[in-house]
């Protein structure tokens, strides 16, 4: 018989975010789902853009020439948002917003000092297509420190991050690729999936090259290690080309990439995604 699966759940950056943990006893699955929802709330309070207190917000106002201190997660959290932006060739940016051309500023990073500087000119950052992500990948680790594995996180139904899978001899948690026809789903365990579309907020992704909507009528998913890089990668993809997205794939093991193009029969598969497709049942 299957061990009993809890699910907990919480509100927080505009979406719900959920804890599924595979057996043990629920009090204690409810105790660490609790400290990985408040790590989930103070990563928000950093990261969020809206907030003015915030250390991103802070960074935002920051003028060429002047530094400014962050906490240790804002500073990861910036460093692999400008590692994925350089993957990309840019096609995920997280700093769309900014002013183009000559007036926009470039991000001085220290590591020992946790400082982040600003030259060149402004810089406007937005984190909000890797904020989840890196939220779920922070509970995760505070979920392994409650000495709990086999778990899956999500938030919002579009970033999800499986631990060890739900038993023995099960392989992976079964996830859903939703709008696909004929229905398709794949197991995932110690890795990350993210995905993007238009069919709920519409056209709100937009191509930093072109300063237009993605209007391809994609829907994509990205497989990476970290839920911070399946969020930022799945938002790449509904701008990269097909030849791009392989040659991204190719060069970063663990990275993967579905594109469903036309009807919603049509999937172009990448890297680590190929050949764990199944037909739901």
């Amino acid at each position: 018989m299957p061990d009993p699966i809890h699910v907990f759940r919480h509100e927080a950056m505009a979406t719900f975010f959920e804890v599924r943990i595979a057996g043990g006893e629920r009090a204690y699955a409810e105790q660490a789902s609790q400290a990985a929802f408040a790590i989930v709330d103070r990563t928000e309070r950093l990261l969020s853009r809206y907030d003015e207190s915030s250390e991103i917000s802070q960074i935002n106002r920051l003028h060429p020439g002047e530094v400014v201190r962050v906490c240790p997660d804002v500073f990861e959290c910036l460093e692999q948002a400008l590692s994925l932006q350089l993957m990309t060739g840019g096609a995920f940016d997280p700093a769309f917003g900014s002013p183009a051309g000559a007036d926009r500023g470039r991000l001085l990073m220290d590591r020992d000092g946790l400082l982040v500087g600003l030259e060149g000119g402004r810089l406007s950052l937005d984190l909000g297509a890797i904020g989840k992500g890196y939220a779920l990948d922070l509970a995760a680790a505070e979920l392994r420190a409650w000495d709990l594995s086999r778990v899956l996180l999500v938030a919002g139904g579009s970033s999800l991050l499986a631990l060890d899978g739900p038993g023995e001899g099960i392989p992976g948690w079964e996830v859903s690729l939703g709008g696909v026809t004929p229905p398709r789903s794949l197991a995932l365990e110690n890795r990350a999936l993210g995905s993007s579309g238009t069919a709920v907020k519409g056209e709100h992704i937009v191509n930093p090259g072109t300063g237009e909507p993605a209007r391809n009528g994609r829907r994509t998913w990205a497989m990476a290690p970290s839920a911070a890089a399946a969020d930022a990668l799945s938002t790449a993809w509904m701008i990269l080309a097909p030849d791009e997205i392989g040659s991204i794939c190719s060069a970063n093991p663990g990275i993967g990439a579905i594109v469903q193009t036309g009807g919603g029969s049509d999937l172009l598969t990448a890297g680590c995604f190929s050949g764990i497709l199944n037909p739901r049942k």
